[in-house]
């Protein structure tokens, strides 16, 4: 019996044959595939990371004080130099009384002195002038510390005096500014006798050296110490002023206009403009090589995923803590992973900013 003819099969069949067994495969296979190219591309965790440097500085007190001025605000734009406020070192009856303690030390030096150097009229004469110009200054000093004190008394009768409710009388602001203008006056003075002792005491300076070959050493030495310590004390009665060192933004404000402050404590906190480099890690296992010069692609998380070249500038030595944002999501804040730092300097076309996480593609081989 001869063997039939095979019966054709329609397109149609063929068609839905496909569709039933090969497509829904051939779709699987092809979303894979993009999944993960996806996954690796822009969404899974790189074993490069960075984080774009935050130039900051950190304005602090150079002494203790009250901040009687602060000039800038939060997020105002300064340049390097700029004033930002000021500092009073210290209240002005504190340093009335360190001093009137230093009036009563250059007295003992006065009656102290050597009865030898007395029979030198020359030598006495020049070693008095020398104590009378150091109880001068010290008087001036003194008298600059109440002359604070007088004008914020001035202020507060005037205050009082302008106030609707009258609860100062004329006659006490009448006070108030006859006690300024006598201190003023003899403010203006005193100057005037410190100058002329002291230009008294630049003429005698030849006679110097003999009187240091006869004067006992620990007066002398008295004499430095006390000179010094008033020119600290001098220095103290006028404020600091505290300035830029880095054109930026105000970004920290730590204290106050009238807060009493420590040395070294912070006031505020400067960023940069400009970033220039990143930090970055190589996630462990390490398994790159990176090495300076090596071109680097700084990749950014934002919505554009901008991208450019950068070069490695240095690499570290050991492990360090990855910060807490370049982990993966969902990472503990209590686990600390450690990778291997390295600096990529920050391509100038890339916009980000300073503090942004960035992602790195080392180049194929």
């Amino acid at each position: 019996m001869d063997k039939l003819p095979r019966i054709p099969s329609p397109p149609s069949v063929w068609f839905r044959e496909l569709r039933i067994a090969v497509l829904p495969f051939l779709t699987f296979a092809i979303v894979l595939g993009l999944t993960v190219v996806t996954w690796r591309s822009y969404v899974g965790p790189t074993s490069l990371v960075g984080e774009v440097e935050m130039v900051r500085n950190f304005i602090s007190s150079p002494q203790s004080g009250r901040l009687i001025s602060l000039n800038v605000g939060l997020l105002d734009t300064v340049t390097a130099g700029q004033p930002l406020g000021q500092i009073q070192p210290a209240d002005p009856r504190v340093l009335a009384s360190q001093l009137a303690l230093g009036r009563a030390r250059i007295g003992y030096l006065r009656d102290a002195m050597d009865a030898r150097l007395r029979q030198q009229n020359n030598e006495i004469a020049y070693v008095q002038l020398r104590l009378d110009w150091l109880t001068q200054r010290a008087e001036l000093a003194t008298l600059r510390a109440q002359q604070a004190y007088f004008r914020k008394e001035l202020e507060r009768q005037e205050r009082f005096q302008g106030d609707a409710s009258g609860f100062a009388r004329p006659n006490e602001l009448e006070i108030a500014q006859r006690d300024h203008l006598s201190l003023q006056a003899d403010i203006e003075e005193r100057t005037k006798l410190v100058t002329e002792l002291e230009q008294a005491i630049t003429r005698l300076t030849p006679e110097e050296d003999k009187l240091n070959e006869e004067a006992p050493a620990a007066l002398r030495s008295a004499l430095e110490i006390e000179e010094r310590e008033l020119r600290i004390l001098e220095e103290q009665l006028g404020s600091i002023t505290l300035v830029a060192s880095v054109d930026g933004v105000v970004s920290g404000i730590h204290r106050r206009k009238g807060e009493n402050v420590a040395e070294g404590e912070l006031i505020l906190t400067l960023s940069g403009n400009h970033p220039t480099r990143v930090v970055c890690f190589i996630r462990q296992p390490i398994s790159v090589d990176v090495r300076t010069n090596m071109t680097v692609e700084v990749r950014s998380r934002g919505r554009n995923r901008e991208a450019a070249m950068g070069r490695v500038l240095s690499v570290g030595t050991q492990l360090e803590p990855i910060s807490p944002q370049l982990l993966p999501r969902g990472t503990s804040s209590n686990v600390i992973e450690y990778g291997l730092p390295f600096l990529v300097s920050l391509p100038p076309g890339l916009g980000v900013l300073g503090g942004e996480a960035v992602d790195l593609v080392l180049p194929p081989e």
